[in-house]
Order: C-alpha cells, then structure tokens, then sequence
C-alpha cells in the first residue's frame, strides 16, 4: 500500500485498524459486520478499493478521490427515482433549478458545478453535504467513525453480558450490518432485562419531554433508526 503522506490518510488506517481490534474483540470475522457495497453507496468508493484498505493491500490513494463527474454519474446510477429507474436530465434540471443543457454537459465531462448547483445536486441525491467537495479520505472516514460508534455499543453490550449477537441469517435484506447488529443486540438485552439497559430507558423517560426527545433522535441517529433522507430537503431560493 502506499504510504500515507496527508493527516486523513492515516486517519484512514488508523480507523481500519480499530476495526479489525473491534471485530476480533467480538469474536466475529469483518465479513460478519462490515459491508463494503455500503461504505461504496455512501461515498462513491470503488468496493473493490474499499476491500483492498480493509485487506491491507496495495491502494494508491488518488483512487479514492473521484473527479466531480464520476461523483455524479455514480449518483445517477445508484440514487433511482421511485419508478426505480435513473433520473432524466429533464427531472435533474428541474428539481435543481438549471438548464437540461447544463446537465447533460456535467454528466458528460464538460462542465462543473460550482459550489450552490454542487449543494442542490447533493439534496436532490440525498446524500450528504460535501458529497462533491470532501475528499475520498474525509468521506471514509465519516463512515468509518459511524461504524467504529455502533461497534463500541456492541462491545459495551457484550460486556455487560448480551452473549447473543445475529449473525447473517437473522438480518434483514438492504439494512446496514452493523446498525441492524446493534439494534438486535440492543433488544435482546431489553428482553433480558439487563439493568444497565433498563437504567437507561428509566433515566430517558425522566428527561424533560424536549429533552427526551432530543436524546431519543441522537439515540436513534446512532443506532440507525433515523428516518433516511430526513435531513435533506428540496431547494429553494434562498438556499441558493
């Protein structure tokens, strides 16, 4: 692998090798947890680079900042209208309030978005802001720490004595690994009356009701249950 020259780079295989400590602490294979296909859904990272930094293997690190184009294209492919069918230039232009020419030419290469277009391409796709501009390290790391989160909670759960944790069999198609692990691990642990989870629900419900709130949707966001696409929402002009 090439060596790593920026603060995000390492970062990068910093958080790589607190996962493998992570997964192996839980007696599990990073088969069992991780989905390469999900962190190449949320960044644009080709799986098979994804792969080969979890494997250790030879990566230049170029390969994981894709150019403005390839970034949209990869949205158009992956992010379907509810038909399930790609988005028409006609439907993009309108929703993002440009001309059909302007992006026929940015999805062919010949023109870029500049940083407003940028940001209404992004809510259009519902992916997060800074989709177009971060680079492939600051992307990957975002996922990467979300993951390393939700494996401490499975740690913590293990340790307070959820022995259990499904593995494929019970999990259910299209759901992230890692969140549905935890939620399940979560529940087994409410069943079980585990004090420390029943301490937990009691300390919530004691909260005052905005704070309450404001803790179950952090709880929530954490643990994977929020509401997809609930953070973003259709441009108007004074996003612009």
């Amino acid at each position: 692998m090439d060596t790593p020259h920026t603060n995000e780079e390492r970062d990068v295989m910093a958080a790589i090798a607190t996962i493998k400590e992570q997964v192996a602490a839980l007696d599990l294979a990073l088969d069992d947890l991780i989905e390469y296909e999900e962190i190449t859904y949320r960044t644009g990272i080709p799986g098979a680079v994804v792969r080969r930094l979890f494997a250790g293997d030879d990566v230049a690190w170029q390969d994981l900042n894709l150019s403005f184009t390839e970034r949209l294209r990869f949205l158009h492919e992956t992010r379907l209208a509810p038909n399930q069918k790609r988005y028409t230039v006609t439907a993009i232009a309108e929703r993002v309030q440009i001309s059909k020419e302007s992006v026929s030419k940015m999805l062919n290469g010949q023109r870029k978005a500049g940083l407003e277009v940028g940001a209404d391409l992004e809510r259009f796709f519902k992916v997060a802001p800074g989709f177009f501009t971060n680079s492939g390290s600051e992307a990957l790391l975002s996922v990467l720490g979300s993951k390393i989160e939700s494996l401490n909670y499975l740690l913590l759960l293990k340790a307070k004595g959820v022995r259990h944790i499904a593995l494929r069999g019970g999990l259910v198609e299209g759901d992230d690994r890692m969140a549905h692990q935890v939620r399940m691990a979560m529940q087994i642990a409410l069943d079980a009356e585990v004090p420390e989870m029943q301490e937990i629900t009691e300390t919530v419900r004691a909260l005052p009701e905005a704070r309450r709130r404001s803790v179950v949707d952090i709880m929530k966001s954490v643990l994977g249950l929020a509401g997809e696409g609930a953070n973003h929402h259709k441009a108007s002009p004074s996003d612009r």
